[in-house]
């Protein structure tokens, strides 16, 4: 089984060639795609034409499939989507939603927390978007 992505809402796949794929709005109001790398920790990111966003910027993220937004209603900054990995295992992964931060954790259903990228430590207690 390979790495699968679901949207919390829907659970409709949101991955596709070693991407994440998410429907974006900036704080401008541009709208479009962003496709994120799908191993935890690489912060390739790929935005479509119609998306132009600066460094710091707070970006709004939504399903590509049924269109909810994904942005956590705990916590600033924040989005999250599910990982099933290639074992069935399921964790819910948290990125920062503002471009340029590497921010990210992960979190299994032990509620185990892992953090990733050198931005965690802005978030000291990450119990409170559980």
């Amino acid at each position: 089984m390979e790495i699968v992505y679901l949207c919390p809402h829907c659970r409709g796949a949101i991955n596709a060639k070693r991407n994440i794929i998410l429907s974006a709005r900036s704080s401008n109001k541009q709208v479009g795609l962003a496709l994120l790398h799908e191993e935890i920790g690489n912060y390739t990111v790929a935005l479509s034409p119609t998306l132009k966003v600066k460094t710091g910027e707070i970006v709004d993220f939504f399903c590509p499939v049924c269109h909810a937004e994904l942005n956590t209603s705990k916590g600033d900054n924040l989005a999250k989507f599910l990982r099933v990995d290639d074992t069935g295992a399921e964790s819910s992964v948290i990125i920062s939603r503002e471009y340029g931060e590497r921010c990210t954790f992960t979190v299994d259903d032990r509620k185990k927390i892992k953090t990733y990228g050198e931005s965690v430590k802005k978030y000291l207690d990450p119990e409170w978007f559980l």
